[in-house]
């Protein structure tokens, strides 16, 4: 019966590792490759108990590394063991693995740049909405997208952005016309639009 409930237990934990993702199985089961001791083989029982370790975290797509939870879509997971296998064939990896401890570190470093990408591209969004004197209203919506531990300053600058008034049609029309006078293209008009009273 105990063999029975651990064979069972076995087809359950490759079941849930497939309905993840065919591809990102392949990828862990080589990974888990990465424990084995030295001139001997893994078992069956510690390669599930391995992947079972894996399991809650690859199915919510997210890890608990250093106080904190990170996003880990399946495509940052990929990215990771391939990382670690590459090191590995270069002979730069310490092996047998004897935690998760490595793998979670890249994860977390792949979440951090996806975070900061996205919190510049807020910034980009944020600083065009103030140049084109978008509504307060896109600019609450850049501030509101920030990821909850950005800087502080960042933070203020979002508010400030999103409190502040429109820029008027009529002054934004006035400052077009202006602007387009300013152009070398027309000659006839070739005062600067800095010397152009208001």
């Amino acid at each position: 019966m105990a063999a029975l409930f651990a064979h069972e237990t076995d087809h359950r934990a490759i079941a849930r590792l497939i309905a993840v993702s065919v591809p990102i199985g392949a990828r862990v089961l080589a990974y888990i490759t990465l424990f084995t001791p030295p001139k001997t083989r893994l078992t069956a029982a510690k390669k599930i108990k391995l992947v079972l370790q894996l399991l809650p975290d690859l199915e919510r797509q997210a890890v608990t590394h250093r106080g904190r939870e990170w996003a880990a879509p399946l495509s940052a997971w990929a990215q990771a063991i391939d990382q670690m296998l590459a090191t590995r064939d270069a002979g730069r990896l310490d092996l047998p693995m004897k935690n998760h401890a490595y793998l979670y570190t890249i994860l977390m470093g792949l979440a951090d740049k996806a975070e900061g990408s996205a919190e510049a591209q807020a910034n980009a969004e944020r600083f065009q909405a103030a140049r084109s004197g978008a509504p307060a209203a896109i600019a609450s919506e850049a501030r509101q997208s920030m990821p909850p531990h950005a800087d502080p300053a960042l933070a203020k600058i979002a508010a400030d952005a999103a409190r502040a008034a429109p820029m008027p049609a009529a002054t934004r029309e006035k400052i077009a016309a202006l602007r387009g006078a300013a152009t070398p293209a027309n000659p006839t008009n070739p005062q600067r639009l800095e010397d152009t009273p208001s």
